[in-house]
């Protein structure tokens, strides 16, 4: 009875590897959830460095269609710029078509045209994964906010912080700009420097521009260059 037991455990143990093997052969496993470590400040106190102009790694006016980009509702571009508006009621990433990267400035003005103000929209970099980014956001209340989303779930670097720097209410326009170098990421608004973070659970990634749930977001004059 004791050999019998033994020689299930390990059929069973192999038929779970077969299973999870299969499964991670159909992309249907979760990633693995990635370390979380981060330190920030709502304000600038370390020296940070300026996009390099004759190193533009990828520019665009967003105001007709391009190559690369999603087409459909949630992401279409219009002669006014680019407009995530998500059909589903989620908020939707619209990926910019460049590889993935590290030590990069991004630049992109945006404003919300529809939709609850008290919602983040903006800028996603590091984009390592579906659903794995950094993502920096300001809304219609002249709030900003940085988190790191794991596996679709949301982690707060720094909370939702005013600034005088960004432009409030219904159809402001702000210019918005990632600078990412190492570990160490700036965040400005209308060029005017509003927080810091130390984060280094995605070393890389891709770029997009995130909108929000059940509203409508413009987005212009994309820069991403090196620095």
């Amino acid at each position: 009875m004791q050999q019998y037991s033994r020689y299930r455990r390990v059929g069973f143990a192999g038929i779970i590897s077969i299973i999870a093997l299969w499964l991670v052969g159909c992309g249907t496993l979760v990633t693995p959830a990635p370390s979380l470590q981060a330190t920030a400040s709502t304000a600038v106190v370390h020296p940070y460095p300026t996009p390099n102009g004759t190193q533009t790694l990828y520019s665009n006016a967003l105001t007709t269609p391009a190559a690369g980009w999603a087409s459909g509702p949630e992401c279409s571009f219009t002669s006014n710029g680019l407009v995530v508006q998500p059909s589903g009621g989620h908020a939707y990433i619209c990926l910019a078509p460049t590889a993935s990267l590290a030590d990069v400035s991004v630049t992109v003005t945006v404003q919300q045209t529809n939709g609850l103000q008290t919602h983040a929209y903006g800028i996603a970099f590091r984009h390592a994964a579906p659903k794995n980014y950094y993502f920096f956001g300001i809304d219609g209340k002249g709030r900003y906010t940085l988190t790191t989303v794991v596996n679709d779930i949301s982690h707060t670097i720094i909370p939702f912080t005013a600034k005088a720097a960004i432009h409030s209410g219904a159809n402001a326009t702000n210019r918005l700009q990632v600078i990412a170098r190492g570990n160490a990421i700036t965040l400005l608004v209308n060029d005017v420097p509003v927080g810091q973070a130390t984060l280094t659970t995605y070393a890389s990634g891709t770029i997009g521009l995130r909108g929000i749930n059940n509203g409508s977001v413009t987005f212009q004059q994309l820069s991403i260059a090196k620095v």
